[in-house]
């Protein structure tokens, strides 16, 4: 757990404790999330890619056009699709035209998954009343 009192008490600037609470929380609900990951064994990049494809139209795309989807650039998205590969969670296909284009469907074991991942992240609260979760929101979107 973040020592967020340290910042909170420090002799920072108040821009300076806002940055340090913002990396303090940001660490706290990271660490949240692979908490509650850990019983469906995948990691957040590997929920983002099986949402992803899930919810794409044909539940298929390209390796490009999964890393567009991605909230953060991860370097991470190819071992994470070997890794969602060799639980069977997808399936790689080498396009026949350009053997550089690979195409990325999700399985329905795949779609069990994100389900299973989705449902374990959905109790997570950051235990704020709505009229503060949306100023919140407001705030950040300024940033």
């Amino acid at each position: 757990m973040a020592k967020k009192e340290l910042i909170i008490n420090s002799d920072l600037s108040i821009e300076n404790k806002v940055f340090g609470l913002l990396a303090c929380i940001a660490q706290e609900q990271k660490a949240e999330i692979t908490r509650l990951l850990k019983p469906s064994d995948l990691s957040l990049v590997q929920l983002m890619l099986l949402h992803s494809l899930s919810h794409s139209p044909k539940k298929t795309l390209t390796v490009n056009q999964l890393k567009q989807t991605m909230i953060d650039e991860s370097p991470n998205v190819s071992r994470a699709l070997n890794k969602l590969s060799d639980k069977g969670y997808i399936i790689k296909n080498r396009c026949d035209k350009d053997q550089r284009t690979v195409f990325i469907t999700i399985t329905d074991d795949g779609e069990k998954a994100h389900t299973e991942g989705d449902q374990h992240l959905m109790g997570m609260s950051l235990n704020l009343e709505e009229r503060e979760l949306e100023q919140l929101y407001q705030i950040l979107r300024k940033i």
